[in-house]
C-alpha cells in the first residue's frame, strides 16, 4: 500500500516491471534504471514464468543493489505480472517499465519534479528507438501544453482532441490515486494498456505533461506483443472496447460526458476493425478470417454507437460511415473508411461502387 506520508521532499517512487524471456534485454534496461540521477525508488521486477535464463539475469541485479525486489511466480501474463508488482508497492508514486526498452538518466527526476500530491498522473514523453539506444530515435509529441498542470478537464476530450501514446509505462502515477479507484490491469487479454489508459484518464482530476523525452521504447523487439497479430489480439481488443462500453458509457449520465465516451469507443472500433483488415489483406490464407469477421459483426451490433463528438473533418466522415455500413459488410466499410483520404480518380470510382454495394445490402436487410 502507499505511504499515507505526502510531505516527502524526495517521494518513493515504486518501479514495477514484467518480465517474460527476456535475458537479452533486461541488463540494459535495468542499467538504465540503476543509472537514474534520482535515486529515491524502490524496482520491483516480476519474472513471469520465463523459460529462459532471465531469473538468473535479474539476481544478479538484485545481488548488485537492495533496490531491486525480484519476485518469481508462474506465468500469467503481462497483466497479472503488474498486478503482482502493484501487490507489492509502497512509494507514493508508481511507474512502469518494460525490460526491453530503457530510459533516460534524468526520466525519474525529470517527472518527479512535475509532482505534487493532489496530481493524479504525470505523463512522461516518448521516443521509438530500434534497439535499446537513445539514437536515432523519434519523438512521440503530446500535442499538448506541457509542464501545466490541467485540473477538473475531460481528459477523454483531450485525448481525443490531441492523441498520445495509450500506454501504461513512462507515467508516474500518484499512488493514492491507484489504490483508491481500485485500478488494476485487466488480466488474460494482450493490449490490456489500452483499458488501463481509458480508466486512468477517465478517473484522473488533475494532469501534467512534461516536456522532456525520457522514455526509448524499442520497435525493434520482433517478440512483442505487438509484432505479432492473431485472433488473440482482436478478440482482446474487443474486450477492452465491450468493458468500456459497460462499465462507462451505458452507466454515464451526464449527455455531454457520454457523446465523449462514446466518440472514444468509436475512435477505437474503426483502428480495431481496420488493422483486422489490413493483416487479412497481407495473408490472405489466414484461416480466422470468417470468425474475426463474425466477431467484429456482432460487437458492432451489440455495443453500437449512433453518435459522436466533432473533432475533425476527416473524422467525421470516418464516423458516419462506420455507423451506417459498419454492421451490414466491416471489409467493405475498412475499405471506404481507408480512402477518406485518397483523391484520385481510381479511388473515387471505388467509393462510389463500395457505397453502391453497401446500400444495396441496407435495403436488402
Amino acid at each position: 500500500m502507499p505511504l499515507k506520508n505526502k510531505t516527502l521532499k524526495s517521494p518513493l517512487i515504486s518501479i514495477i516491471i514484467p518480465c517474460y524471456n527476456v535475458e537479452k534485454y533486461i541488463y540494459k534496461g535495468l542499467e538504465s534504471i540503476l543509472n537514474q540521477t534520482y535515486s529515491n525508488w524502490e524496482c520491483f521486477i516480476v519474472n513471469d514464468g520465463s523459460t529462459d535464463n532471465t531469473e538468473n539475469k535479474i539476481k544478479e541485479w538484485v545481488n548488485k543493489d537492495k533496490r531491486f525486489k525480484l519476485i518469481s511466480q508462474e506465468n500469467q501474463g503481462v497483466s497479472a505480472a503488474r498486478n503482482t508488482g502493484l501487490k507489492q508497492a509502497k512509494g507514493d508514486c508508481i511507474y512502469f517499465f518494460d525490460p526491453d526498452d530503457i530510459i533516460a538518466k534524468n526520466c525519474l527526476k525529470s517527472l518527479i519534479k512535475l509532482y505534487q500530491p493532489d496530481i493524479d498522473i504525470v505523463v512522461g514523453k516518448n521516443a521509438e528507438v530500434i534497439g535499446q539506444t537513445t539514437t536515432d530515435s523519434k519523438t512521440l509529441e503530446h500535442g499538448i501544453i506541457t509542464d501545466k498542470v490541467f485540473r477538473n478537464d475531460n481528459y477523454i476530450e483531450l485525448a481525443l482532441k490531441s492523441p498520445f501514446l495509450t500506454v501504461c509505462w513512462n507515467n508516474l502515477y500518484n499512488a493514492e490515486f491507484i489504490f483508491s479507484n481500485n485500478l488494476r490491469f485487466k488480466e488474460g487479454i494482450v493490449h490490456e494498456d489500452e483499458l488501463w489508459y481509458f480508466e486512468t484518464l477517465h478517473l484522473a482530476k488533475t494532469v501534467v505533461f512534461n516536456s522532456n523525452t525520457t522514455y526509448y521504447y524499442n520497435v525493434g523487439n520482433q517478440n512483442s506483443i505487438t509484432k505479432n497479430y492473431g485472433l488473440n489480439n482482436l478478440k482482446s481488443y474487443i474486450t477492452v472496447i465491450e468493458d468500456i462500453y459497460k462499465k462507462y458509457y451505458i452507466s454515464e449520465n451526464n449527455k455531454q460526458s457520454k457523446l465523449i465516451i462514446g466518440t472514444y469507443i468509436l475512435n477505437l472500433q474503426i483502428p480495431v476493425v481496420s488493422a483486422f483488415f489490413r493483416f487479412i489483406k497481407k495473408n490472405k490464407k489466414t484461416p480466422f478470417k470468417s470468425e474475426g469477421v463474425f466477431l467484429i459483426k456482432k460487437h458492432i451490433k451489440n455495443h453500437k454507437i449512433n453518435k459522436y463528438y466533432h473533432i475533425d473533418s476527416k473524422k467525421s466522415k470516418q464516423f458516419k460511415l462506420f455507423i451506417k455500413y459498419g454492421l451490414i459488410d466491416p471489409e467493405k466499410t475498412f475499405k471506404l473508411i481507408r480512402n477518406t483520404n485518397k483523391k484520385n480518380i481510381l479511388k473515387s470510382f471505388e467509393n462510389l461502387y463500395l457505397k453502391l454495394l453497401l446500400k444495396k445490402n441496407l435495403v436488402s436487410t
